[in-house]
């Protein structure tokens, strides 16, 4: 029985301007912000600073490299400061449904090998992680979304459809 849950919170916001992110997800670009604000970008200016003292600038190694690293630097602050600005914070709900942030496990219908995935939004997933994570908006995530424990779901991809059965939903 695929059900659907219309009260979860899930998917996009309405007006396509929030970026949704779960707790940890926020919590996560907030640090990163407040490093790179309170502790890289002041390193950088000094960094300027030194080179700068060594005169003329035109031909100055240190002072180009201080420079490439200060545009990006400040590249990732306003990218984190707009996140930030947009983010719409989704926390998880107790459910047997399948929602943002929820840690599956599920078994290809081809395998007896079963995998887990965790799905985030988009902006903050990471698929190099122990449980890899997804991005909500994902084909595989967009499968998933609303089911629970025991449905089998056909995931649709552009690169072909496959089966799989979900084993346990952590929220």
């Amino acid at each position: 029985m695929n059900k659907k849950r219309e009260d979860l919170n899930v998917g996009k916001d309405m007006t396509g301007e929030k970026i949704l992110l779960t707790r940890t997800g926020y919590e996560d670009k907030k640090n990163r912000l407040k490093e790179l604000v309170n502790v890289i970008r002041p390193q950088i200016l000094k960094e300027l600073s030194a080179a700068r003292e060594q005169g003329d600038l035109s031909e100055n190694a240190d002072y180009d490299t201080a420079k490439n690293k200060q545009a990006k630097i400040e590249a990732e602050i306003y990218e984190l400061e707009d996140i930030l600005s947009k983010a719409k914070i989704v926390d998880i709900k107790k459910s047997e449904y399948i929602q943002l942030g929820s840690i599956v496990e599920y078994q290809k219908e081809s395998e007896k090998k079963t995998r887990k995935v965790q799905i985030v939004g988009s902006i903050e997933a990471n698929s190099l992680l122990n449980i890899p994570q997804i991005g909500n908006d994902s084909p595989f995530a967009k499968s998933l979304l609303n089911q629970k424990k025991g449905n089998k779901v056909t995931v649709i991809t552009p690169i072909g459809n496959y089966e799989i059965k979900i084993i346990s939903v952590k929220n």
